[in-house]
């Protein structure tokens, strides 16, 4: 996800809503949906499926409606069915699906769900902080997912700082699994003024050795988490080709989403 994505939600305004969470035990299930996409999933036209429900609050996330309980419970809940249903119709249009979020391996039924996606003859791209990483392991092995893109937020020391609370070691063993596992991986870093700078972009250097892609994200200060994140200007494009630069030495390929 060349870019992160084109379109956070998309338009529900066609589905139903229901008032259970059908796919839902940590997470709040299928909250939005987009048709189209032509830079989410690297070399296909995807659609994306997003899942409320987050265990991170970084403040600078710019989808506090898939993250805070308060903003999901606002919008409609869309049956696994309904979009299943959708994207059949679709087939000769899209060929891949991005599972997104909000965090996807937050919901309880979210096997079953990729399952009824390769089922349909999808590629799929699962987008994760990596903090279930047995979940993304069980998937992997399962072949139910042909891309993973993991979320380095920053460097390790400051994950408890940035992400409210949650430590670096499960993205560190969600690493590992990728690595291990994945068809296809992308590491993905947001450069936020203040939460990555060039000392902890070398920090992620390090960890990121080897890695096949690296897509390195500019920080939008629209609709953040943290109102006060808002206020922030983001860098300019020479601060981050710096940062660009310092991942090249590391990994096979950067890819700059601005």
């Amino acid at each position: 996800m060349g870019r992160k994505r084109s379109s956070r939600i998309g338009n529900t305004s066609s589905f139903k809503g229901s008032g259970h969470r059908s796919l839902a035990k940590d997470g709040w299930g299928i909250r939005g949906f987009n048709g189209i996409t032509l830079v989410d999933f690297p070399g296909r036209m995807a659609s994306i499926v997003f899942f409320g429900g987050c265990n991170f609050r970084c403040p600078f996330c710019h989808n506090p409606g898939l993250v805070l309980p308060s903003l999901i419970e606002e919008q409609k809940e869309i049956p696994p069915s309904v979009i299943l249903e959708e994207l059949d119709r679709r087939k000769k249009l899209v060929s891949g699906v991005v599972v997104s979020g909000g965090e996807p391996t937050l919901q309880e039924d979210l096997l079953p769900f990729l399952e009824s996606l390769k089922a349909l003859g999808f590629a799929v791209k699962l987008d994760t902080n990596g903090s279930r990483p047995q979940v993304l392991k069980e998937a992997l092995k399962a072949g139910l997912a042909d891309v993973v893109a993991l979320d380095i937020k920053t460097s390790p020391s400051r994950y408890p700082q940035v992400t409210r609370g949650t430590g670096f070691e499960a993205v560190r063993e969600a690493m590992a699994v990728v690595r291990e596992l994945a068809p296809h991986y992308i590491l993905r870093t947001t450069l936020v003024p203040g939460v990555v700078g060039r000392k902890e972009m070398i920090e992620i250097a390090r960890l990121a050795m080897g890695a096949p892609e690296y897509h390195l994200q500019p920080f939008r200060n629209s609709h953040t988490l943290d109102p006060s994140f808002s206020a922030l200007r983001p860098y300019p494009p020479s601060v981050m080709e710096e940062m660009a630069h310092i991942l090249e030495d590391t990994v096979e390929k950067v890819v700059r989403c601005w």
